[in-house]
């Protein structure tokens, strides 16, 4: 009798049909812990290309890391910084000071007291001097503060020194320069990029021309006359 042939069982069939068809004849949980695994591998290999955050630092010489404003390189430029921000204490070049007939005379007084008597300007032609405030009247103190400027810039040989005459019943001497701000303007001492500071509130005024300008107090003018330079905080 011819020996028959043995039927292939249940499950040798269904392993070999899933075969057939494609499909993992592991149990579904098998499936599962199989795409978890190719996940985790997949969010180690992203999490090692993925560039690393370092700490911002300060720019230096040829960076663009850090931006500065207008003000902050005028003032890195003055003071021959590569980068500032702020907070930062600088000693600043100065390009022009300016003072008037009323804080003039106290500026002049603080420079001779710590500079001495003799003492000359750190540079005469960087230094504007206009008398506009007391003006005009009889005042006898009013009229020695001028006096004062006029003297000073004679003995320092001041360049420009916009002096006022009075010819009486309000009338000036026709070269007269008139308000110190305005006269710094027209007659070319507001010039983009530098420095100009005066004893007036109103000397910021001057930076309309892209120029870092603000006014000082008198202790600070008198340390400019002699020095060219004034500390400034960013």
């Amino acid at each position: 009798m011819a020996p028959s042939l043995a039927s292939p069982s249940p499950t040798s069939s269904f392993i070999r049909n899933k075969k057939d068809l494609g499909v993992s004849a592991f149990p579904s949980t098998s499936q599962i812990a199989i795409q978890k695994c190719k996940k985790q591998a997949s969010k180690k290999i992203v999490s090692v290309m993925a560039p690393q955050q370092s700490e911002r630092k300060p720019a230096t010489t040829g960076s663009v890391k850090t931006g500065m404003t207008m003000t902050e390189k005028i003032l890195a430029k003055a003071s021959e910084k590569p980068q500032l921000s702020p907070g930062d204490n600088v000693w600043v070049n100065v390009d022009i000071l300016m003072t008037h007939d009323v804080c003039g005379p106290g500026s002049i007084g603080i420079f001779k007291k710590e500079f001495g008597q003799n003492a000359k300007v750190w540079d005469r032609e960087k230094i504007v001097i206009i008398p506009d405030h007391y003006i005009f009247t009889s005042d006898e103190r009013a009229n020695r503060n001028v006096d004062i400027l006029r003297d000073f810039c004679t003995e320092q040989n001041i360049k420009y020194f916009y002096d006022i005459k009075d010819l009486s019943n309000f009338k000036a001497n026709p070269d007269y320069k008139g308000v110190c701000h305005i006269a710094l303007a027209q007659e070319g001492h507001c010039r983009p990029g530098e420095v100009l500071l005066g004893t007036d509130s109103h000397t910021c005024t001057a930076g309309a021309f892209g120029q870092f300008a603000t006014g000082i107090g008198n202790t600070d003018a008198g340390f400019v006359l002699g020095t060219g330079k004034l500390l400034l905080k960013v």
